[in-house]
């Protein structure tokens, strides 16, 4: 690992640890696809778990290694915070994408799906039970982590950091284990409408970046223990925080959309607020529903499809 001392950057000299990263990463697709169709591989999967913790815990020693030396000047720190921008960035519109799937079934449900929203047979989760213990953690977590961040820039290295980092690992840990609980008592699954397929997926990739991002915190907390930050150099736990909050601001928006707007919950509060009357007519035997789809037997003359039409 040499520097050129005529130049403002550090290019690293060839790395073996991409190609084991990519050749581990390819391995665990296979055995999820193995796994999907009922003929795991448990050897492969192995293997390719063992293969991708040894090569990413070389690589980032190798990385730490380079820091430590002084390779990394404030070019390459600016660098590094333009590149956590853009990965952070790139994730908004990850999740971008689906929640516009959801919008897109939700603001205008299609005749598939009887032109209701949940569809029907599907018995949406209460906003005020699971998911808002969740919410609780991952908001709780983000104080904890701030707090840690402006305890080291105030240079305390002995209470404060530890404790706000092992606090806000412990939500992440609790919430991930409460989102495997509630996947285990729905009443339905990803194959329920779209709308099954749209929360999985909604939920299900925001709890596996609660798991990168615990294990992100966790390596900056042995980091932090081993005295590698300092109240001057400490991109790496920073880049850390912007994540996490970045993930409770995902999870956040994902429970009032999903849970509580989207959910029916939301809807239902008002309507049983109104009592009903929330439209410019009332029908005192319409039951409470979020949807403002009305019973054919109680639909208003200039509401109803005419005749030749249907015909």
């Amino acid at each position: 690992m040499n520097r050129n001392p005529y130049s403002r950057y550090y290019v690293p000299g060839p790395s073996p640890w991409p190609f084991f990263v990519g050749i581990s990463a390819n391995g665990l697709a296979v055995g999820l696809i193995l796994w999907l169709h009922r003929s795991p591989s448990y050897l492969l999967m192995g293997m390719s778990i063992s293969c991708m913790m040894l090569s990413t815990l070389s690589w980032w020693r190798d990385l730490i290694r380079e820091g430590d030396m002084g390779f990394y000047t404030r070019f390459v720190i600016k660098s590094f915070r333009d590149g956590v921008a853009l990965f952070i960035l790139s994730e908004v519109m990850f999740f971008f994408s689906f929640f516009w799937a959801f919008f897109h079934n939700a603001l205008s449900p299609s005749c598939e799906l009887g032109m209701r929203w949940p569809p029907p047979g599907i018995r949406t989760p209460n906003p005020s039970s699971t998911s808002l213990f969740e919410t609780g953690l991952l908001i709780s977590s983000g104080l904890f982590v701030t707090q840690a961040h402006k305890s080291m820039r105030l240079k305390d290295y002995d209470v404060g950091p530890f404790i706000g980092l092992l606090m806000t690992i412990l939500c992440g840990g609790v919430f991930f284990l409460v989102q495997v609980r509630e996947y285990y008592w729905n009443s339905y699954s990803i194959a329920d409408s779209v709308y099954g397929s749209v929360f999985y997926l909604l939920t299900g990739f925001h709890g596996a970046h609660v798991v990168v991002g615990t294990v992100w915190l966790m390596v900056s907390l042995v980091r932090l223990w081993r005295g590698e930050f300092s109240s001057q150099r400490h991109f790496g736990f920073e880049a850390c925080i912007w994540y996490w909050h970045f993930v409770d601001v995902v999870w956040v928006s994902l429970w009032f959309v999903v849970y509580v707007w989207f959910g029916g919950w939301l809807y239902m509060w008002w309507f049983k607020m109104w009592d009903g009357d929330i439209y410019s007519f009332k029908y005192p035997d319409l039951k409470p529903s979020w949807y403002a789809y009305i019973q054919e037997e109680h639909c208003p003359s200039w509401y109803k499809v005419p005749d030749w039409l249907k015909s």
